[in-house]
């Protein structure tokens, strides 16, 4: 028989030690569920792929949190833009109201609900989300249009044309005036783009309107800064007719693209909405191979458990008996 040499049990302490490490593994998969707490626990191959479906699903993420905060953003551009849409309509409403004959009652009625919508409509287009003015393009920190009182100020400012002297210089002191940004807004020259928002790899959304939108609000501004500045006095009805057929070929024109750009909006909301579904998808994907490549099987965890545990029992009752061998007892 060969006596036990110092080499020989190095060796029995090394796989001892190994054991007790696999042991050591095995205890921590069963009270964790997982396979490792690091990459270099597992496999080459798999290591990689775990690493890349974790990237790939940090990525989708980041894009979840984008569509999150952009839809606030264009739901709120949403709402915004169809209150001014309904403010025009009621305001078309109120110029099919004016009826010859009628003028006495009609356009006071029409010159107080002009006075109230500017205020809104400059509210409105004054919105924000998350901190961050929504009718200004890119310059998301300036507030797009300078507050309602200042501007209808500066209006009445200048020299106020009178009805009797014809519709068209009423026409001319509103269209100069609005035409002017500095009268109204604070949008940059020239203005600033369209917000963007990245939703996925190469795909990026366009969205926001500018408050000093001259075929639009601009139009709008014209007819009711018009309207809520001009007193109608008897014998003026030629005069104020002309004015009404003006208000309602610009409110008619500029209703019909306030709509346009809601309907653009929604587009843009959709298209966030159809590729927020397909990361639900995608991430429900990756987070199962995940879960495949990290879930160790319960049972087969304790069964290695058990296993690696007899065979460290065994290994210590080697071990005593060989280190109880000597030559003497040999003899």
């Amino acid at each position: 028989m060969r006596i036990s040499t110092v080499t020989q049990n190095l060796r029995i302490d090394n796989a001892i030690t190994t054991i007790q490490d696999r042991i050591a593994d095995a205890q921590l998969q069963i009270s964790t569920g997982k396979r490792s707490q690091v990459y270099s626990g597992f496999d080459g191959q798999d290591s990689r792929l775990l690493i890349t479906l974790k990237e790939q699903h940090t990525t989708i993420d980041s894009y979840f949190t984008t569509i999150k905060n952009t839809a606030v953003k264009t739901s709120t551009i949403d709402i915004a833009l169809r209150q001014v849409g309904d403010l025009t309509s009621d305001l078309r409403t109120k110029l099919y109201e004016q009826v010859e004959g009628l003028y006495d009652d009609s356009s006071l009625a029409l010159r107080t609900f002009a006075n109230a919508a500017i205020d809104q409509i400059t509210s409105l287009l004054n919105q924000t989300a998350d901190g961050k003015y929504l009718f200004n393009g890119t310059d998301t920190n300036v507030q797009p249009l300078i507050d309602a009182a200042t501007t209808k100020a500066a209006y009445l400012a200048l020299p106020p044309p009178a009805l009797n002297a014809g519709a068209a210089g009423v026409i001319a002191a509103a269209q100069g005036f609005f035409n002017t940004d500095a009268n109204w807004t604070n949008v940059t020259t020239p203005a600033p783009g369209s917000l963007t928002a990245r939703i996925d790899d190469g795909v990026d959304v366009t969205y926001g309107e500018l408050g000093n939108d001259s075929t639009t609000f601009e139009e709008v501004f014209d007819v009711l800064y018009a309207f809520a500045n001009i007193n109608f006095t008897a014998g003026d009805d030629a005069e104020y007719q002309t004015l009404v057929n003006w208000g309602i070929g610009k409110v008619e024109a500029a209703f019909d693209l306030i709509n346009d750009m809601v309907g653009q909006n929604g587009v843009v909301s959709r298209q966030m909405d159809d590729r927020g579904q397909q990361h639900r998808e995608t991430v429900t994907l990756v987070e199962t191979q995940i879960l495949d490549l990290e879930d160790v099987d319960p049972y087969e965890a304790v069964s290695e458990f058990q296993t690696l545990q007899a065979q460290l029992e065994a290994s210590f009752q080697v071990t005593a008996v060989l280190r109880n061998l000597t030559l003497t007892r040999f003899l």
